[in-house]
């Protein structure tokens, strides 16, 4: 048997970003934790240390992909500048960036098949994601800049929004070069600030 190369602290890492590689190459049907252990280099018992079968391993990567999300659309508020609107379309323009890039990843989290309401951690992650939209427009309604309306119910609008923009640029139905930062940005500002004028005042 290979010896190990990772400490415990790091395995479930290491498992991860092996399982996210094999997800892009051969989708979920080609993800095995037999799969996963060769390509992070530990012996096949490894993976059973975190994850009881492919069913869990799958619904823990898609906790990562939403802390990812949500880690990006965060950063991208805070780094815009302070103004509401600009705020929310920087996390729209991160979202859609994110589910475009990752797109395999993304179908696992929002239409891999799994039940979000097995996994307390899995939900707990998708939720948060959420709730950080939800925080840059409670803002934005809190300084009268949207409606005063139920931030949880704006932010739900702008979800919707920007995910179906990133499902159809990632399926290549529109005219944009999803490789291209300024094109992606560009689509994005343009419907992020339609929306904007819809739940402003």
């Amino acid at each position: 048997t290979r010896p190990e190369r990772y400490h415990h602290g790091d395995l479930k890492n290491a498992l991860l970003l092996a399982a996210e590689k094999l997800l892009v190459e051969a989708g979920t049907a080609g993800l095995s934790l037999r799969a996963v252990a060769k390509s992070a280099g530990v012996s096949h018992a490894a993976p059973y240390r975190h994850f009881t079968d492919k069913a869990a391993l799958l619904r823990a990567l898609a906790q990562a992909g939403f802390e990812r999300l949500r880690d990006a659309i965060e950063t991208a508020a805070d780094a815009a500048p302070h103004d509401a609107g600009q705020k929310l379309i920087a996390a729209g323009g991160a979202y859609v960036v994110q589910a475009v890039h990752n797109r395999e990843l993304t179908q696992l989290m929002f239409g891999g098949g799994m039940d979000h309401g097995e996994d307390a951690d899995l939900r707990e992650a998708a939720a948060a994601a959420f709730e950080s939209l939800v925080r840059i427009i409670a803002a934005g309604v809190e300084a009268g800049a949207f409606r005063d309306r139920d931030p949880r119910e704006l932010a739900l609008v702008a979800w919707t929004g920007m995910h179906g923009l990133a499902m159809l640029i990632a399926a290549g139905l529109l005219q944009v070069d999803a490789g291209d930062p300024m094109q992606v940005d560009a689509l994005v500002r343009s419907v992020a600030e339609n929306l904007i004028y819809g739940i402003s005042k």
